[in-house]
């Protein structure tokens, strides 16, 4: 404050005013003035301070460029991304994201920010703007009387998403700490973007972070993972209508697509259901095979560790085993070098294995677990946890069911045509064994002798005929194994109402499995979102706030998400500038 002093003016006496050089906070706290006070003239001047808000997106929403800034992955890019993904080959797919190192692209693709002129120098550039650029604006345009006190800029970070989430996260708490001048920060996450937050809050260093960071706002977070990133990894990309469809063929229309990239990509290998998962039901078991003798029996997995049990099981071992060798690139693994690798001896030290992909794979599943095991209880003591429970059906839980189809086989018609006619009949003709396994569909046809173990995959190329000597020949069986859909029901296992609710991606019991404490939020707890869940028990910090699907979470033309965001900013503000919290 400063001294009072008398001056003469016209002939009458005056007091110049008192000044008072006050930031935000103290504003809040103190009065104007004393009635002592109320005949002197205050004038205050806010010294204003920076809350910078961080977007850290999901997986695949960031730009990926080369080491020579040639584009990888460029969502932005229509034409970039149908020349370089539609109908290519899943070695073409591995030669683009792994052909010649990644980086996060730095410049914009050109009409995209001439609006925003620090926008690139803010990150903006890193994330899609397709995905992104709405909710980015939106958030920068924001008229709000906060900015009376507070300059809110926003920033971005985009991360290699096929790189570890804990790599991932050091970057980010080196950014946010060395590269984002603020007083305070809000981050605000989408899907794969809060594990990363979360790894950097809760890794090395993020007690610093922590000290900086106001609040963290998730939305549509795979808290404990999904099991829609297992079920991709066999059946590849779901896909509905026309547009679907060529969505799916850029993104991984089948396992082999998906496979050539997901066991070398270790941040997307943490988008597994990890050992905390839970479905909507509550069950730690979200994989079921069907007996192949009794079809009201099943096993369930996982019964401790997803990542030995399911994780590490090929599928000429277990039928339903996620490794797949010969969709594996640049070169496929044989079945021999599979079972010796996962069959060797626990206690090595994986971290020095590198001599094959399938040993890179071990390693990166092993990374996984440990990850988990670091970020699986941790949340931000200031955390808003945000989700869409629409009308989405969701991939919770998932069955393998088993049917014989030997009969079928062998009644199948078969007529003999001349050479020069057309074809014998195959195995794909029966309408009981579909044609393709793609967008998200997944069958397979086996053989078993007698009551034993399942043996070799029958091609769908097959002739009835030859299949139906062997039959005779050689008294063998034909299995049709598939995998559920999203949202199919199995009678006993996941035909309640709740097993498949979620935003079409991550369950709901996943976007909401943070335990959230009020605590930290001081007389601001009153001002928060709280769901009601089916049990009725009542979650703090959280609120339902669309009805869109996962992948357009924050794309919403509703601005539904982006209303949530912007008032769960405004709370956090108030609560510090009232100094509820620091």
């Amino acid at each position: 404050m400063k001294k009072q002093v008398r001056i003469k003016y016209a002939g009458d006496e005056y007091i110049r005013p008192i000044i008072h050089e006050m930031t935000p906070q103290e504003m809040f706290r103190r009065r104007i003035a004393s009635n002592l006070e109320v005949n002197r003239t205050h004038v205050f001047r806010v010294t204003r301070q920076t809350l910078a808000i961080v977007v850290v997106p999901g997986v695949m929403a960031s730009r990926l460029n080369s080491e020579d800034d040639t584009p990888i992955w460029d969502p932005d890019d229509l034409k970039f991304m149908l020349k370089a993904y539609f109908w290519r080959d899943p070695k073409t797919r591995y030669g683009h994201i792994f052909g010649n190192g990644r980086k996060v692209a730095t410049l914009g693709s050109g009409k995209t920010l001439k609006d925003y002129p620090k926008a690139e120098e803010r990150g903006w550039a890193g994330l899609a703007w397709g995905y992104f650029g709405k909710f980015l604006g939106g958030l920068h345009d924001w008229d709000t009387p906060l900015k009376a006190f507070l300059d809110l800029p926003v920033y971005a970070f985009g991360y290699d998403w096929v790189d570890s989430c804990e790599e991932s996260g050091a970057l980010l708490r080196q950014y946010i700490m060395e590269s984002v001048t603020a007083d305070k920060v809000i981050i605000i996450s989408h899907s794969m973007g809060g594990l990363v937050t979360r790894s950097a809050l809760a890794g090395e260093g993020g007690e610093v972070l922590a000290e900086k960071v106001l609040g963290v706002i998730h939305g549509a977070q795979p808290v404990h993972g999904a099991p829609d990133a297992y079920h991709r990894m066999i059946a590849g990309t779901g896909a509905e209508g026309i547009l679907g469809r060529a969505v799916s063929e850029v993104l991984g229309p089948d396992g082999p697509h998906m496979t050539a990239i997901m066991p070398q990509a270790p941040g997307v290998l943490q988008l597994l259901p990890n050992q905390s998962y839970r479905t909507n039901e509550g069950k730690r078991a979200w994989l079921h095979i069907q007996d192949l003798d009794d079809q009201n029996r099943f096993r369930s997995f996982p019964v401790n560790d997803p990542y030995e049990e399911i994780y590490s099981v090929s599928y000429q071992q277990e039928y339903w085993g996620p490794i797949h060798g010969e969709w594996f690139q640049p070169y496929e693994v044989e079945r021999g070098k599979i079972e010796r690798s996962f069959n060797r001896n626990q206690d090595a030290d994986k971290k020095h294995l590198q001599s094959s992909v399938l040993d890179q794979f071990e390693m990166y599943i092993s990374n996984a677990k440990e990850l988990h095991g670091i970020i699986g209880p941790y949340c931000h003591p200031r955390t808003i946890q945000l989700f869409s429970n629409g009308k989405h059906e969701t991939i919770t839980e998932i069955c393998w069911l088993a049917q014989e189809i030997t009969k079928h086989v062998l009644e199948a018609p078969v007529e003999k045509y001349s050479r020069d006619d057309k074809p014998l009949r195959y195995l794909r003709d029966l309408t009981i064994v579909p044609d393709y396994n793609r967008f998200g569909k997944y069958v397979e046809v086996r053989w078993r002798v007698g009551d034993g173990p399942l043996g070799d995959v029958v091609k769908g190329g097959a002739l009835l005929a030859t299949l139906q000597k062997r039959i005779r020949e050689e008294d063998l069986r034909l299995y049709l194994l598939r995998m559920t859909e999203s949202g199919e029901a199995v009678p006993g296992i996941t035909d309640q109402p709740v097993c498949h609710q979620g935003d079409g991606t991550v369950p709901l019991s996943s976007s909401t499995a943070m335990k959230l404490g009020m605590e930290a939020w001081g007389e601001c707890a009153h001002l928060l979102p709280v769901w009601f869940a089916a049990d009725r028990e009542c979650r703090p910090c959280t609120g339902q706030v669309n009805q869109e699907v996962h992948a357009s979470f924050f794309v919403d033309e509703n601005g539904h998400a982006l209303r949530a965001v912007k008032k769960a900013i405004r709370n956090l503000c108030l609560g510090w500038l009232k100094g509820e919290f620091t």
